[in-house]
């Protein structure tokens, strides 16, 4: 191609960086390929594309271009610009250090498919080991055995509670454990998931709780607190405000759980790396308190 645009062998050779016998000898195993000669060559003229010669050079011009716009994309994805991520996650996006992480990564890496999968955390747990999730962001994620996932504590999740905004607690800034024995507290077990609940009761100590499970959606249960049929104990970013809802934070001892990143401990996806640094980056500044010692 580059002899058909000069129309000159020597200048070929030059803008190529290599010696003019190198470019005859690559066009004469080229003409002996094809079976003809590709350029015509007289003395003293430019050379010019013989019938086979244009015949041949839109096949090349597009070789080349596939060639190049697959490097460019190698390139891409290796320096994580591209590519695609499939993303776990239970505490919610609403209003967190995964979300505003997930909204840097987004605005830094336009081109990279997220794919985002929401569920309990023994269900993140076993799609993440089947290799359908690159990462989940979780909170009371089942023991982990087996040393086939790493594990990264990111951030503290306070704990609030959802109650009817005509509840006489509604009036205070903030509940503790013992505010709660009074109430029925419905919790979610969907698919029959109680890590909920194990969350909730080993959290209050010696206080009893009268605990609802319901095979609900998020939504669903707020929406149950809306009815009067109890209290709601949820993740602090997965409230969304609600009419006639009022959210009061827990404060007490054990009054919030951790939210882990977990991915697969042979995993080097630049692109999970990436984002990973974009949530830790915001988890840190959340809580400048959590120390690296305590992350590893």
């Amino acid at each position: 191609m580059k002899v058909s645009e000069t129309r000159s062998f020597a200048e070929a050779a030059r803008q190529l960086g290599v010696s003019q016998p190198a470019v005859s000898q690559t066009i004469a195993r080229l003409e002996e390929l094809y079976g003809g000669d590709l350029f015509e060559r007289r003395r003293g003229t430019p050379v010019a594309l013989t019938p086979i010669g244009r015949a041949v050079l839109p096949t090349v011009k597009l070789l080349l271009f596939t060639v190049d716009r697959q490097i460019s994309r190698a390139l891409a994805t290796a320096q994580s610009m591209t590519g695609s991520l499939t993303i776990g996650f239970y505490p919610g996006l609403t209003s967190s250090p995964l979300s505003a992480g997930i909204v840097e990564f987004h605005q830094s890496c336009p081109g990279v498919q997220l794919r985002f999968v929401e569920a309990a955390p023994g269900e993140l747990h076993r799609q993440l080991n089947e290799r359908i999730l690159d990462i989940t962001f979780t909170a009371l994620l089942p023991e982990l055995t087996g040393g086939a996932v790493v594990k990264e504590r990111l951030w503290e999740e306070p704990l609030v509670v959802g109650i009817r905004d005509d509840h006489p607690l509604a009036a205070n800034e903030n509940l503790r454990w013992a505010d709660l024995s009074s109430l029925p507290i419905l919790l979610r077990a969907h698919q029959g998931d109680l890590s909920a609940y194990r969350a909730v009761t080993s959290r209050a100590g010696d206080q009893a709780l009268e605990c609802e499970l319901h095979d609900v959606s998020r939504s669903a249960l707020i929406e149950m607190v809306r009815l009067g049929l109890g209290a709601a104990i949820t993740l602090a970013s997965a409230t969304v405000p609600r009419d006639g809802i009022a959210f009061r934070p827990i404060v007490d001892e054990n009054a919030a759980v951790g939210i882990d990143a977990v991915w697969p401990k042979d995993d080097r996806n630049p692109l999970r790396h990436r984002l990973l640094a974009c949530v830790r980056k915001h988890a840190s500044a959340a809580q400048p308190s959590v120390s690296k010692a305590s992350r590893d």
